[in-house]
């Protein structure tokens, strides 16, 4: 098989080890014809959240080496899910997004219905399918979602759907907006489509370099380019699809695209906002390195991870580098074992699966810890700061997500739900 047709999330290389999946991301973000501009600014950010909202007392904390991960059957059943999510709509439901278009609603340990349905326009395979869902934040009120997804053509889609309410067991399917239209015409891969909204109410978006292998066009370094980037639009505005916020950093500019918040990402399958704002990126390496970015929002802004002048904390591609930037390293580095040597057991991955910030009540000796995960070697890991715990075999995770009380779940290809735990050694 060739580098072009690996189902690895961002791999170019073996395919022994994989399965048929979708595993990341990405694509060029061109707004639909039928789509009203977006060019008019939006409204200044709101401050972000308080932590406390969600931090408890403080207590003494595992450390991260005594520090073991558990995964705890939920349900099985589902098909390719590849990410769960919770709307904090009152009802304890998760909602667990499976590859060829459908969401599922799990409530307890049952799988309770189809929220919703659009096997019809999903072009599912490899690393394509149904690769995002995002609540509004006030989504009681609103009854507003978003998803991604690939069509028929490749193309990436941004849509928006609504529910007749905060309740309601399916969504309205004659509510479907297109937002956005990201053409991906020449590689299957690095399709992008996680998305997710920021304590400053904004919509954020990771999309991959575009496909192929050592992104062959420079798109990650391209701002004129939507690819290889973190996104950032206010879905908020009236009259229009989407605005870019007035504090975007290119967002007056006439040589860089509105909407683009960091640059330099490769493959970003999955991230998410701590509490605090800190935005955690899982992103996906060529073929010696993964890395975890953390970026916190005051310094957000504008950041360039690296790629591909760099793969994680190495350089990459020197052609691609240029003095006058800063590029961001990653807080924590992952090797792969057959391209690295020394490339610890402990340490070796080759598609990295962004994770959360533990925040729940069940475990609170270990709140701050950042779960991640790799879908090649099937493992996670507990991580605090820039300290890597020692990881728990969890074969096939694709995706994992947090619930109304911020306890944190886990998805596999196999079709399992998990509830992630955490225990002392």
């Amino acid at each position: 098989m060739s580098e072009h047709t690996s189902t690895r999330p961002g791999a170019h290389r073996r395919t022994t080890a994989l399965v048929a999946a979708v595993v990341v991301a990405s694509g060029l973000v061109v707004a639909a014809p039928s789509v009203q501009a977006r060019s008019a600014p939006s409204r200044v950010a709101p401050r972000l959240a308080a932590p406390s909202a969600v931090v408890a007392p403080a207590v003494t904390l595992v450390p991260v080496g005594h520090t073991r991960l558990t995964a705890s059957l939920v349900v099985r059943g589902l098909v390719n899910p590849i990410m769960v999510t919770s709307a904090n709509d009152g009802t304890a439901r998760l909602f667990v997004v499976e590859q060829a278009g459908r969401v599922r609603t799990v409530l307890g340990r049952r799988v309770t219905g189809t929220f919703l349905d659009i096997r019809k326009l999903v072009l599912s395979g490899g690393e394509r399918g149904l690769l995002g869902l995002a609540f509004a934040p006030d989504f009681a009120r609103s009854h507003l979602l978003w998803v991604t997804y690939t069509r028929g053509d490749g193309a990436l889609v941004l849509a928006r759907f609504a529910t007749r309410s905060a309740t309601a067991s399916t969504v309205v399917s004659s509510s479907r907006r297109t937002i956005l239209v990201v053409p991906h015409p020449s590689y299957g891969n690095h399709n992008g489509g996680y998305i997710g909204f920021g304590p400053d109410r904004f919509l954020y978006l990771g999309t991959g370099d575009g496909g192929s292998a050592g992104d062959p066009r420079n798109n990650a370094q391209n701002l004129r380019s939507l690819l290889g980037k973190m996104l950032r639009i206010d879905v908020r505005c009236k009259g229009h699809a989407y605005c870019s916020p007035t504090t975007n950093p290119y967002v007056r500019s006439t040589a860089a695209r509105h909407e683009i918040w960091m640059s330099g990402l490769r493959n970003p399958w999955r991230w998410s906002f701590d509490v605090n704002g800190v935005q955690w990126i899982g992103d996906v390496g060529q073929n010696k390195y993964e890395e975890i970015d953390a970026v916190a929002p005051a310094s957000a802004r504008g950041r360039n991870l690296g790629w591909s002048c760099r793969e994680g904390k190495h350089v990459y591609n020197a052609a691609r580098c240029v003095a006058s930037i800063a590029y961001t390293p990653p807080v924590v580095e992952l090797c792969h074992a057959d391209a690295v040597s020394p490339c610890p057991w402990s340490r070796a991955a080759e598609a990295i699966i962004g994770g959360f910030v533990y925040r729940g009540s069940a475990y609170p000796a270990f709140r701050g810890t950042y779960i991640l995960g790799d879908y090649v070697t099937g493992r996670m890991w507990p991580m605090r700061g820039a300290a890597l715990g020692w990881p728990t075999k969890l074969p096939g995770i694709s995706g994992f997500g947090i619930d109304d009380r911020h306890e944190i779940y886990g998805v596999s290809l196999g079709g399992v739900l998990y509830r992630i735990g955490f225990r002392r050694v």
